[in-house]
């Protein structure tokens, strides 16, 4: 049923368009009604001039959102990657003071007593959430190359967190003695010397790609210039002997409440 009455009135306004067309078409070609056609013409004129202006006016502003958007994701990934560096680098340290520790407790067998580690590998952040926003393809293609690095390298460390704990666990409960502890931090310990060589490339991926999002960065669209000028992203000359003055007032601050509290509590005692 509504099949047949969207198709009768598909029928009904074809029919009307129809019409109307014939209509027009008489009063320009047939009678060459002369006022007709210029209003016509004029209308037509500038309905079209006002299309084209939507349009372009339209254009323009999905442009420049869209340039907007990529330059934000470039300041948003530039802030990330500074954070996924330091995590890198942290566990790097992490495996290094695993081996010192371990180089100190490690010698031959019938041994007598072991460590226990407390630390653990950090997961490493991704970014995949932030691709979709950029327009530089390359970078694109460089950035998911290494979320899929990052990826791996996060199943990797979890798996040797995964061991480390189970071996623990059983040194604790005394399922295990020293010596097959020993022997499963040995072979946890080799693995994590080679995880360390895969947190190094991916600092030495991940400062590539920072060094490329700076440049791009840089090319800011033309209205963050006059914005950035508004904002102030830069400390003025002056802006020093401000700060002086404002810590100099919180700090006297931070005093006073101190001493506010200190009444508070002394009050509180005496009670």
């Amino acid at each position: 049923m509504r099949e047949k009455l969207a198709g009768i009135l598909f029928l009904v306004i074809l029919a009307y368009l129809t019409a109307f067309g014939a209509g027009i078409f008489n009063l320009l070609f047939v009678e060459a009604n002369e006022k007709f056609a210029e209003s016509a013409s004029g209308a037509f004129l500038g309905a079209f001039l006002a299309f084209v202006f939507v349009r372009t006016g339209d254009f323009f502003k999905a442009y420049s959102d869209r340039v907007t958007k990529n330059h934000s994701t470039l300041v948003r990934l530039e802030h990330a990657l500074n954070g996924l560096l330091s995590t890198l680098d942290d566990n790097i340290f992490v495996i290094e003071t695993f081996d010192d520790i371990y180089k100190k407790y490690a010698g031959g067998g019938g041994q007598t007593h072991a460590f226990v580690w407390a630390n653990r590998l950090h997961p490493v952040p991704a970014t995949y959430e932030l691709l979709p926003d950029l327009l530089n393809i390359d970078l694109v293609n460089e950035l998911f190359h290494l979320n899929v690095s990052l990826r791996k390298l996060n199943e990797s460390m979890e798996t040797i967190n995964g061991a480390y704990s189970e071996s623990k666990e059983a040194l604790i409960s005394e399922r295990i003695d020293i010596e097959n502890y020993m022997a499963n931090v040995t072979r946890i310990r080799n693995d994590l010397l080679v995880i360390k060589k895969f947190l190094a490339s991916a600092i030495e991926e991940t400062v590539r790609s920072l060094g490329a999002i700076r440049i791009l960065a840089k090319k800011r669209p033309l209205i963050g210039y006059a914005l950035l000028r508004l904002a102030g992203h830069k400390y003025s000359e002056c802006f020093e002997d401000k700060r002086l003055e404002e810590v100099k007032r919180l700090s006297e601050e931070m005093e006073s409440i101190k001493a506010e509290s200190k009444k508070q509590i002394d009050k509180a005692i005496a009670q």
